[in-house]
């Protein structure tokens, strides 16, 4: 919770610096994510969903700082085991914008996650490292095998049209999500997201 307050105060003295204009969006979209490691078998990509919102201070017509607040699922199948992990995000992105009436824009900058939620399904025990067959094949608590918090790179191109904003992402994970010793796990995700914003 902590972290969370820490990333929302950066995130609000960011506009004491950048305040020309602000740009305030509602966004809901989807995640196609997959789960790097080093133990398992590749993971699959799994679509689920995403929304948040997101707010922009200017300087000029073509920079401009965005911050969000996106709350996140990443879903990743391996070995006959579904992975769910709920992120709330806080990705802070330096934005190039060009165009007058349609404005297309491209976005890139950090984000730090907080891990809400972690459960794994199915007949492999991934998480906590061992890939040793699952006692249980119904849902599974991981939280205590995961690290709080991950950190991620955001590469995005997007268009804003009227007040429908349209945003393509490629987010990857430079930490290691897992606290299980010598299972080394990331997270890469495409995001597709769609918004209705409000320009001030």
């Amino acid at each position: 919770m902590k972290k969370i307050f820490l990333a929302l105060s950066l995130l609000i003295a960011s506009y004491s610096v950048f305040g020309q204009g602000i740009m305030v969006a509602g966004k809901v979209g989807t995640s196609i994510s997959t789960i790097k490691t080093n133990r398992a078998n590749d993971f699959n990509y799994k679509p689920n969903i995403n929304f948040g919102i997101a707010v922009e201070a200017a300087t000029n017509d073509l920079f401009s700082l965005q911050a969000e607040c996106m709350y996140s699922i990443i879903s990743s199948k391996s070995e006959g085991t579904t992975i769910n992990l709920n992120y709330v995000d806080f990705p802070i992105l330096a934005k190039l914008t060009f165009g007058k009436k349609e404005r297309f824009f491209f976005n890139a900058g950090p984000m730090v996650s907080i891990l809400a939620r972690a459960k794994e399904k199915g007949s492999v025990n991934i998480l906590d490292g061992t890939l040793s067959p699952a006692e249980n094949g119904g849902e599974r608590d991981g939280m205590r095998y995961l690290n709080d918090s991950n950190f991620s790179m955001v590469f995005g191109v997007g268009a804003l049209i009227d007040n429908i904003m349209i945003d393509f992402r490629y987010i990857t994970g430079f930490s290691d999500i897992s606290r299980a010793e010598g299972n080394d796990l990331s997270v890469s995700r495409f995001d597709i997201t769609v918004a209705y914003a409000l320009v001030f």
